[in-house]
């Protein structure tokens, strides 16, 4: 089995289906930095699956506009959201705003993920690689527009995506250790999300902030909404652009026949949010994994494309 990708959904693929020695391909010359984002686990699936130990926290939520803490969601606030991270009105994870137990990864998830994996890196899939044909199985986590092109498509749709921006720094210890997370729906606030895990703090951005003292403030105007009005940081934050940020579905019809293609045609199983195009958690994927495993070699895995792997998640 050969898996297209040495991100998150890439790694889990390989640990799932590590009886079949998958041979893991990164077009990087390392193993790729990508897990900026929040590591807030719903269950303890991916952690089982890669035999990685999560902490468990109780995650607590809030919401921020002018200054003024609100519980809960109402339409208002939570269609202001949704226009901010994505331009249009649809439903996001603000409306979810219960305390909840969630499974925190450790800071170095990836790199004990990637550990006794077979992976060779430099190794970009090209036309001939899938032309060629395979009699084994791919799994692919390449994102949904570059497959369709470069697999020829012949009717490749709009996907609309908003690039997002993510700042991450430690505190240091042992000043914080909590799980909580705020909105911040107003539109002419540049962030919309912040998060701490831990010692760790994200904060999410719609737009680039500008230069150091602009972040400098950010944080220091978002640590006084934690109440922390005077933290002490581990390190400089670091600072990521993310292309394909927030995604805006396309046809389901026609998404599903693209991924079909790709099965019936080339032995290629689509995974991920990107490859997949829809909104889940990394928690899904373990179960995607797991519908694949049941395509492979099944007679007819069309009627598998209506499970839950081509579901999609608001988040």
């Amino acid at each position: 089995m050969i898996i297209i990708g040495a991100g998150m959904a890439g790694l889990i693929a390989a640990h799932h289906f590590r009886a079949r020695r998958p041979v893991v391909f990164e077009q990087q010359d390392e193993l790729p930095n990508n897990h900026e984002a929040l590591l807030r686990f719903r269950s303890m699936d991916v952690s089982k699956t890669t035999g990685i130990n999560f902490r468990k926290m109780r995650v607590r939520k809030s919401i921020m506009f002018k200054g003024t803490y609100a519980d809960r969601a109402n339409p208002f606030l939570a269609n202001m959201y949704s226009l901010k991270v994505t331009g249009q009105v649809v439903g996001r994870s603000i409306w979810d705003m219960e305390d909840a137990d969630r499974y925190i990864a450790p800071p170095d998830f990836i790199s004990q993920a990637a550990a006794g994996l077979s992976i060779t890196y430099g190794k970009k899939l090209d036309r001939r690689d899938i032309t060629a044909g395979t009699e084994n199985p791919l799994i692919s986590t390449i994102p949904m527009p570059a497959m369709m092109h470069l697999v020829g498509w012949p009717h490749v749709p709009e996907f609309s995506y908003q690039s997002i921006w993510s700042a991450q720094f430690e505190f240091q210890s042992p000043g914080v250790d909590v799980a909580q997370t705020i909105y911040y729906p107003d539109l002419e606030v540049e962030y919309y999300r912040a998060s701490i895990s831990g010692r760790k703090m994200i904060i999410e951005f719609m737009a680039e902030p500008i230069g150091e003292d602009g972040l400098a403030k950010i944080i220091e105007s978002i640590c006084m909404d934690f109440g922390i009005p005077e933290p002490q940081f581990a390190g400089r934050p670091t600072f990521k652009s993310h292309r394909y940020g927030k995604i805006i579905g396309i046809d389901e019809d026609h998404r599903k026949d693209f991924m079909y293609h790709l099965t019936r045609e080339h032995n290629i199983y689509s995974l991920g949010r990107f490859a997949t195009w829809r909104q889940i958690l990394l928690d899904d994927v373990v179960n995607d994994c797991s519908v694949i495993g049941k395509m492979i070699g099944a007679e007819d895995s069309r009627s598998l494309y209506n499970h839950r792997l081509h579901q999609a998640r608001a988040s």
